[in-house]
């Protein structure tokens, strides 16, 4: 019986020890982890590591989110300006928060600026008037001349007067409060009314980049100093829907105010199982999906994520009533920070709804959306169809009116459920618990939560 006892304790210990070291290499392989003088190991304590010669050394190595690097690998470590709170044991990757929606910078992995540009507006909303937007709680200005969009820090350098009321002349704004005149393409203080002054960094204004992209202006919240900043922040990241470029789609552009936190607004958006209880077209009979794919990270732009769906189509709704399919393939698809796509497929057409988050607050979101379809649409500029121009125009106009009516009785029908999640406790907010078809939103909450909030329990 002892015997018995000591051999199975000894096998217990081997089996622990075998499977402590498998895993540990299959760590290292994962993260492409090498013993050498040139790597250290991932810890915050002293570590010993082997140089090439296999003399041991004593090595500290803490982890910097803001370069996403190891001590000894940062990235212009003299330029960080790191503090206490900047740096944690890696041990644990669900502890790395990037932080860029309170933090906004050029720093891995938004070397770029690939993560912090932002819906604001479609380009029918900007001209020769400024006008004040709210990120995150923070006030932009932005106007645009021609084709060329300007945006400063909402904020005089001078008393901190807003420039919404303020003059405009082409590039440059003037302050309302004491007529000071600043430069859209620097933020420079370019002239003080009847008073010569010397120039000062501490009199300019921050500057921002503002695109258009697809119909869509996109600020990027990175503070600039100077041209080279701007020309590092690429909007070529900026993710497009392909259909903007299918000349058979025709979309129609609408916008809600919604109250609670972008993230929540966004994750409806990815939300399968809710279309069957909160819309008139959704199938309540069968609300779950028939089949799902696995998430697929799509290699057209950093951070863009796919599934598909085949769900059975609801009674009342149109794929049903009109064109008499029972199953569609529903596309999901999203783009950090605030993108999201769902493109319905039945037979040869489709109605994909495009969403543009715009964080304003904590509780306060403007959803920009474009619906397109590729039924009722007709290009008007083929040279076919200008002998039936009357009937084919009509029709458009048809498409437009009726896809415009369902996505506004759509977005008051999301607003009705939104609006009051719980904004009271963290937890109950996201929910304690998922199922399966909760995949993809929880893939989106899992990776908005790295790139753009505090911690564990703050947003």
């Amino acid at each position: 019986m002892w015997k018995l006892i000591i051999i199975s304790y000894f096998t217990f210990n081997i089996l622990n020890t075998y499977s402590f070291i498998r895993a540990n290499i299959r760590h290292n392989i994962k993260h492409n982890i090498k013993y050498n003088k040139y790597t250290h190991l991932k810890s915050s304590n002293e570590i010993e590591i082997y140089n090439q010669n296999n003399l041991k050394k004593n090595v500290n190595s803490s982890f910097c989110y803001k370069c996403d690097k190891y001590e000894n690998k940062c990235i212009k470590i003299d330029d960080c300006n790191r503090s206490e709170q900047d740096t944690f044991s890696s041990n644990d990757k669900s502890n790395i928060f990037y932080r860029f929606g309170t933090n906004p910078r050029l720093a891995y992995p938004n070397d770029k600026g690939q993560l912090t540009w932002y819906p604001i507006g479609f380009k029918q909303d900007f001209g020769m008037k400024p006008k004040r937007i709210t990120i995150r709680d923070i006030n932009y200005v932005v106007w645009r001349d021609k084709n060329t969009y300007y945006a400063l820090r909402d904020c005089c350098s001078h008393q901190g007067s807003s420039f919404v009321l303020g003059n405009i002349c082409k590039n440059t704004i003037s302050c309302p409060y004491h007529g000071y005149i600043f430069d859209g393409n620097n933020g420079e203080l370019v002239q003080i009314p009847k008073m010569p002054h010397v120039d000062s960094h501490t009199q300019n204004i921050d500057f921002f980049k503002v695109v258009e992209k697809a119909n869509i202006v996109y600020l990027n919240t990175i503070p600039l100093q100077n041209e080279e900043m701007k020309s590092l922040v690429d909007e070529n990241s900026i993710f497009i829907e392909p259909e903007y470029f299918d000349k058979n789609q025709r979309c129609v552009f609408l916008s809600e105010d919604f109250e609670h936190y972008a993230k929540f607004v966004s994750v409806n958006s990815l939300d399968i199982c809710h279309i069957g209880f909160v819309h008139t077209f959704g199938n309540r009979k069968n609300p779950n999906p028939l089949y799902n794919s696995k998430v697929e990270q799509m290699d057209d732009y950093d951070n863009h994520y796919k599934i598909i769906y085949e769900y059975m189509a609801g009674d009342k709704s149109l794929v049903n009533s009109i064109f008499k399919f029972n199953n569609i393939t529903v596309e999901n698809e999203y783009a950090l920070p605030h993108t999201t796509v769902a493109r319905v497929k039945f037979g040869n057409f489709s109605s994909t709804i495009v969403t543009y988050a715009q964080p304003i607050s904590r509780f306060k979101t403007r959803l920009f959306v474009k619906a397109y379809r590729n039924y009722w649409s007709y290009d008007m500029r083929k040279s076919e169809n200008q002998f039936l121009y009357p009937l084919l125009s009509l029709t458009n106009l048809f498409g437009d009116k009726l896809t415009y009516n369902t996505m506004f009785t759509t977005l008051k029908q999301d607003k009705s459920i939104v609006d009051f999640i719980d904004k009271t406790n963290y937890r109950d907010m996201h929910g304690r618990f998922s199922i399966i078809y909760d995949m993809f939103s929880n893939h989106y909450k899992s990776n908005y939560k790295k790139f753009y909030e505090e911690s564990h329990d703050m947003i």
